[in-house]
Protein backbone atom coordinates (compact mmCIF):
# COMPACT_ATOMS: atom_id res chain seq x y z
CA UNK A 1 0.00 0.00 0.00
CA UNK A 2 1.32 3.87 -0.67
CA UNK A 3 2.35 5.48 1.72
CA UNK A 4 0.42 8.54 2.89
CA UNK A 5 2.48 11.56 2.89
CA UNK A 6 -0.25 13.29 5.15
CA UNK A 7 0.81 10.91 8.19
CA UNK A 8 4.30 11.68 7.82
CA UNK A 9 6.19 14.36 9.95
CA UNK A 10 8.00 15.39 7.31
CA UNK A 11 10.06 17.68 9.58
CA UNK A 12 12.03 14.16 10.27
CA UNK A 13 13.82 14.35 7.56
CA UNK A 14 16.38 17.07 7.63
CA UNK A 15 17.32 15.51 11.27
CA UNK A 16 18.03 12.48 9.48
CA UNK A 17 20.01 14.13 6.61
CA UNK A 18 21.77 15.83 9.46
CA UNK A 19 22.92 12.58 11.27
CA UNK A 20 23.72 11.09 8.07
CA UNK A 21 26.09 13.38 7.57
CA UNK A 22 27.40 14.28 10.72
CA UNK A 23 27.64 10.50 12.27
CA UNK A 24 26.89 11.66 15.58
CA UNK A 25 23.77 12.62 17.67
CA UNK A 26 25.99 15.42 19.29
CA UNK A 27 27.02 17.00 16.00
CA UNK A 28 23.44 16.87 14.47
CA UNK A 29 22.10 18.33 16.82
CA UNK A 30 24.41 20.96 17.25
CA UNK A 31 24.02 21.66 13.57
CA UNK A 32 20.08 21.80 13.80
CA UNK A 33 20.29 23.80 16.99
CA UNK A 34 17.94 20.90 18.84
CA UNK A 35 19.22 18.94 21.98
CA UNK A 36 20.32 15.57 21.51
CA UNK A 37 17.17 13.81 22.77
CA UNK A 38 15.00 15.79 20.27
CA UNK A 39 17.19 14.62 17.66
CA UNK A 40 16.98 11.02 19.03
CA UNK A 41 13.55 10.96 19.39
CA UNK A 42 12.70 12.32 15.99
CA UNK A 43 15.10 9.44 14.69
CA UNK A 44 12.96 6.62 16.39
CA UNK A 45 9.94 8.18 14.95
CA UNK A 46 11.41 8.02 11.24
CA UNK A 47 12.38 4.45 11.94
CA UNK A 48 8.73 3.71 13.05
CA UNK A 49 7.80 5.71 10.02
CA UNK A 50 10.10 3.58 7.28
CA UNK A 51 9.98 0.21 9.48
CA UNK A 52 13.40 -0.84 9.47
CA UNK A 53 16.55 0.24 11.37
CA UNK A 54 18.38 3.20 10.35
CA UNK A 55 21.32 2.98 12.22
CA UNK A 56 23.50 1.08 13.91
CA UNK A 57 26.53 2.30 17.55
CA UNK A 58 29.50 1.71 16.67
CA UNK A 59 32.78 3.45 18.61
CA UNK A 60 33.14 6.05 16.01
CA UNK A 61 29.15 7.12 16.05
CA UNK A 62 26.45 6.33 14.39
CA UNK A 63 26.65 3.50 11.42
CA UNK A 64 24.03 3.87 8.55
CA UNK A 65 22.45 0.53 7.15
CA UNK A 66 21.92 -0.51 4.11
CA UNK A 67 18.11 1.11 4.41
CA UNK A 68 19.46 4.50 5.93
CA UNK A 69 21.89 4.95 2.74
CA UNK A 70 19.49 4.17 0.15
CA UNK A 71 16.58 6.44 1.81
CA UNK A 72 19.59 9.49 2.75
CA UNK A 73 20.41 9.42 -1.15
CA UNK A 74 16.74 10.33 -2.26
CA UNK A 75 15.95 12.59 0.69
CA UNK A 76 18.84 14.06 0.05
CA UNK A 77 18.31 15.67 -3.21
CA UNK A 78 14.56 15.91 -2.65
CA UNK A 79 15.23 18.27 0.44
CA UNK A 80 17.78 19.97 -2.10
CA UNK A 81 15.47 19.97 -4.55
CA UNK A 82 12.24 21.72 -2.60
CA UNK A 83 14.42 24.49 -1.01
CA UNK A 84 15.52 25.84 -4.52
CA UNK A 85 11.83 25.26 -5.16
CA UNK A 86 11.22 27.72 -2.45
CA UNK A 87 13.95 29.58 -3.01
CA UNK A 88 13.34 30.66 -6.69
CA UNK A 89 10.53 32.27 -5.80
CA UNK A 90 12.75 35.44 -4.99
CA UNK A 91 14.87 36.48 -7.50
CA UNK A 92 18.41 36.93 -6.15
CA UNK A 93 19.24 40.55 -6.33
CA UNK A 94 23.39 41.27 -6.38
CA UNK A 95 22.98 45.03 -5.69
CA UNK A 96 20.50 44.32 -2.40
CA UNK A 97 22.48 40.84 -1.38
CA UNK A 98 25.55 40.50 1.88
CA UNK A 99 26.09 37.03 0.93
CA UNK A 100 29.84 36.10 1.65
CA UNK A 101 30.44 33.27 -0.89
CA UNK A 102 32.87 30.52 0.64
CA UNK A 103 35.14 29.38 -2.07
CA UNK A 104 37.77 26.08 -1.45
CA UNK A 105 40.49 26.42 -3.75
CA UNK A 106 44.65 26.45 -4.46
CA UNK A 107 45.96 29.07 -4.69
CA UNK A 108 45.36 29.34 -8.99
CA UNK A 109 42.06 30.19 -8.62
CA UNK A 110 42.87 33.63 -5.97
CA UNK A 111 45.75 34.81 -8.92
CA UNK A 112 43.60 34.24 -12.06
CA UNK A 113 39.93 34.72 -10.68
CA UNK A 114 39.54 36.44 -7.56
CA UNK A 115 40.47 39.88 -8.58
CA UNK A 116 38.08 39.94 -11.64
CA UNK A 117 35.11 38.12 -9.35
CA UNK A 118 35.38 41.58 -7.16
CA UNK A 119 35.72 43.67 -9.57
CA UNK A 120 32.13 42.45 -11.00
CA UNK A 121 30.89 42.14 -7.40
CA UNK A 122 31.62 46.10 -6.80
CA UNK A 123 29.75 46.45 -10.14
CA UNK A 124 27.03 45.97 -8.32
CA UNK A 125 27.87 46.98 -4.44
CA UNK A 126 29.60 46.74 -1.60
CA UNK A 127 27.33 43.53 0.26
CA UNK A 128 28.51 41.06 -1.26
CA UNK A 129 32.40 39.35 -0.58
CA UNK A 130 34.83 36.28 -0.81
CA UNK A 131 36.51 33.89 1.54
CA UNK A 132 38.92 32.02 -0.11
CA UNK A 133 39.47 28.43 2.05
CA UNK A 134 42.75 26.03 1.43
CA UNK A 135 41.22 22.43 0.51
CA UNK A 136 42.33 20.22 3.56
CA UNK A 137 42.31 16.69 3.84
CA UNK A 138 38.70 16.85 5.40
CA UNK A 139 37.35 19.12 2.49
CA UNK A 140 34.73 16.77 0.75
CA UNK A 141 32.90 17.06 4.05
CA UNK A 142 33.22 21.00 4.22
CA UNK A 143 31.52 20.91 1.41
CA UNK A 144 28.93 18.43 1.93
CA UNK A 145 28.10 20.19 4.90
CA UNK A 146 27.72 23.47 3.11
CA UNK A 147 30.33 25.10 5.69
CA UNK A 148 31.72 26.41 1.69
CA UNK A 149 29.65 27.09 -1.25
CA UNK A 150 31.92 25.51 -4.03
CA UNK A 151 35.30 23.84 -4.49
CA UNK A 152 37.77 23.71 -7.34
CA UNK A 153 40.14 20.84 -7.95
CA UNK A 154 42.39 19.41 -10.86
CA UNK A 155 40.33 15.83 -9.58
CA UNK A 156 37.12 14.98 -9.92
CA UNK A 157 35.42 13.31 -6.56
CA UNK A 158 32.19 10.63 -6.69
CA UNK A 159 30.10 11.84 -4.36
CA UNK A 160 25.74 11.74 -4.46
CA UNK A 161 25.65 14.36 -2.43
CA UNK A 162 28.09 17.10 -4.62
CA UNK A 163 27.63 18.23 -8.07
CA UNK A 164 30.48 18.31 -10.23
CA UNK A 165 31.18 20.68 -13.67
CA UNK A 166 34.29 20.94 -16.13
CA UNK A 167 34.26 24.86 -15.83
CA UNK A 168 37.45 25.06 -17.38
CA UNK A 169 40.55 23.83 -18.90
CA UNK A 170 44.20 24.21 -18.47
CA UNK A 171 47.35 23.02 -20.67
CA UNK A 172 50.38 22.15 -18.53
CA UNK A 173 53.61 24.39 -19.63
CA UNK A 174 56.98 24.35 -18.41
CA UNK A 175 59.03 27.42 -17.18
CA UNK A 176 62.60 28.40 -16.41
CA UNK A 177 64.54 31.46 -15.76
CA UNK A 178 65.87 33.78 -18.58
CA UNK A 179 69.65 33.03 -18.98
CA UNK A 180 68.83 29.32 -17.80
CA UNK A 181 72.41 27.62 -18.86
CA UNK A 182 70.86 24.51 -19.71
CA UNK A 183 67.49 25.45 -21.33
CA UNK A 184 66.99 27.81 -23.70
CA UNK A 185 63.77 28.39 -25.83
CA UNK A 186 62.81 25.04 -26.54
CA UNK A 187 62.97 21.70 -24.08
CA UNK A 188 62.88 18.07 -25.49
CA UNK A 189 61.91 14.90 -23.17
CA UNK A 190 65.42 14.42 -22.23
CA UNK A 191 66.04 17.75 -20.88
CA UNK A 192 63.02 17.75 -18.50
CA UNK A 193 63.93 14.31 -17.61
CA UNK A 194 67.31 15.70 -16.49
CA UNK A 195 66.51 18.84 -15.48
CA UNK A 196 66.28 19.35 -11.23
CA UNK A 197 62.55 20.31 -10.44
CA UNK A 198 60.33 22.05 -7.85
CA UNK A 199 56.90 20.66 -7.29
CA UNK A 200 54.22 20.47 -5.30
CA UNK A 201 52.93 17.99 -3.13
CA UNK A 202 51.91 13.91 -4.26
CA UNK A 203 48.48 14.62 -3.73
CA UNK A 204 48.56 18.35 -6.09
CA UNK A 205 51.47 16.01 -8.83
CA UNK A 206 48.70 13.48 -9.57
CA UNK A 207 47.16 15.66 -12.08
CA UNK A 208 49.92 14.68 -14.46
CA UNK A 209 51.11 11.38 -14.51
CA UNK A 210 54.35 11.90 -16.31
CA UNK A 211 55.38 8.16 -16.18
CA UNK A 212 52.12 7.70 -18.75
CA UNK A 213 53.45 10.70 -21.11
CA UNK A 214 56.80 10.23 -20.82
CA UNK A 215 57.31 6.54 -21.10
CA UNK A 216 59.35 5.84 -18.35
CA UNK A 217 57.37 4.05 -15.74
CA UNK A 218 60.32 3.43 -13.08
CA UNK A 219 61.44 7.16 -13.49
CA UNK A 220 60.99 9.84 -10.96
CA UNK A 221 61.72 13.68 -11.48
CA UNK A 222 64.96 15.04 -9.98
CA UNK A 223 63.13 17.14 -7.13
CA UNK A 224 65.60 19.63 -5.80
CA UNK A 225 62.22 21.64 -3.45
CA UNK A 226 58.80 20.61 -2.63
CA UNK A 227 56.99 24.04 -2.34
CA UNK A 228 52.75 24.04 -1.09
CA UNK A 229 51.94 26.66 -3.36
CA UNK A 230 51.18 26.86 -7.41
CA UNK A 231 52.82 30.13 -7.61
CA UNK A 232 55.77 29.40 -5.47
CA UNK A 233 56.52 27.43 -8.22
CA UNK A 234 56.82 30.38 -10.69
CA UNK A 235 59.04 32.27 -7.63
CA UNK A 236 61.58 29.30 -7.11
CA UNK A 237 62.05 28.84 -10.68
CA UNK A 238 62.78 32.53 -11.32
CA UNK A 239 65.44 32.21 -8.66
CA UNK A 240 67.23 29.09 -9.37
CA UNK A 241 68.06 26.74 -12.33
CA UNK A 242 65.32 24.52 -10.82
CA UNK A 243 62.20 24.07 -13.73
CA UNK A 244 58.48 23.88 -12.70
CA UNK A 245 55.23 22.77 -14.44
CA UNK A 246 52.57 24.69 -14.07
CA UNK A 247 49.48 25.75 -15.91
CA UNK A 248 49.96 27.82 -19.19
CA UNK A 249 47.48 30.97 -18.07
CA UNK A 250 49.56 30.95 -14.23
CA UNK A 251 52.63 31.27 -16.45
CA UNK A 252 51.37 34.01 -19.01
CA UNK A 253 50.32 35.96 -16.16
CA UNK A 254 53.81 35.93 -13.77
CA UNK A 255 56.68 35.00 -16.86
CA UNK A 256 56.89 38.75 -17.61
CA UNK A 257 57.06 39.77 -13.93
CA UNK A 258 59.60 37.20 -13.00
CA UNK A 259 61.90 37.03 -16.22
CA UNK A 260 60.62 33.37 -16.74
CA UNK A 261 60.74 31.45 -20.39
CA UNK A 262 57.87 29.50 -21.09
CA UNK A 263 58.16 26.50 -22.72
CA UNK A 264 55.92 23.82 -23.90
CA UNK A 265 55.44 20.23 -22.20
CA UNK A 266 57.85 18.07 -24.19
CA UNK A 267 54.77 15.79 -25.05
CA UNK A 268 51.72 15.98 -26.02
CA UNK A 269 49.03 15.68 -23.25
CA UNK A 270 46.15 17.33 -23.92
CA UNK A 271 44.47 19.27 -21.81
CA UNK A 272 43.73 19.43 -18.37
CA UNK A 273 40.30 19.47 -16.59
CA UNK A 274 38.92 22.37 -13.96
CA UNK A 275 36.63 20.96 -11.73
CA UNK A 276 34.16 22.68 -9.83
CA UNK A 277 32.09 21.09 -6.65
CA UNK A 278 29.36 22.23 -4.83
CA UNK A 279 26.84 20.81 -2.59
CA UNK A 280 23.42 19.59 -4.14
CA UNK A 281 21.78 21.47 -2.05
CA UNK A 282 23.01 24.39 -3.23
CA UNK A 283 22.15 24.27 -6.81
CA UNK A 284 19.36 25.71 -7.43
CA UNK A 285 19.86 28.95 -4.93
CA UNK A 286 19.12 31.78 -7.42
CA UNK A 287 22.92 33.46 -5.50
CA UNK A 288 24.49 30.40 -5.92
CA UNK A 289 23.43 29.87 -9.22
CA UNK A 290 24.63 33.87 -10.46
CA UNK A 291 27.83 33.17 -8.84
CA UNK A 292 28.54 30.30 -10.47
CA UNK A 293 27.80 31.74 -13.88
CA UNK A 294 30.21 34.86 -12.57
CA UNK A 295 32.93 32.25 -12.09
CA UNK A 296 32.51 30.59 -15.45
CA UNK A 297 33.00 33.82 -17.21
CA UNK A 298 35.98 34.23 -15.63
CA UNK A 299 37.71 30.79 -16.12
CA UNK A 300 36.90 30.91 -19.78
CA UNK A 301 38.60 33.64 -20.77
Amino acid sequence: MKLNLRSVDLNLLPVFVAVMEEGQLSRAAERLGMSQPAVSSALKRLRLTVGADLFSRSRAGLSPTPEARRLYESVAEGLGILTGALDSRQPFDPAASERQFRVMAPDYFDALALGPLITTMRQFGEGMSIRVLSLESDWVRTLVNTEADIAFDSVSVEDPRLKTEVIGVEKPVVVARSGHPRIDGKLTPLDYMKAEHVVLPERERRVLPLEKYLGHPVWERWVGAQVTQLTNLLFVASDSDLIATVPLRLAQRFAPLLGLQVLPFPMDVGELPIYAIWPKVLDQDPAHQWFRQQIRDKLSQ
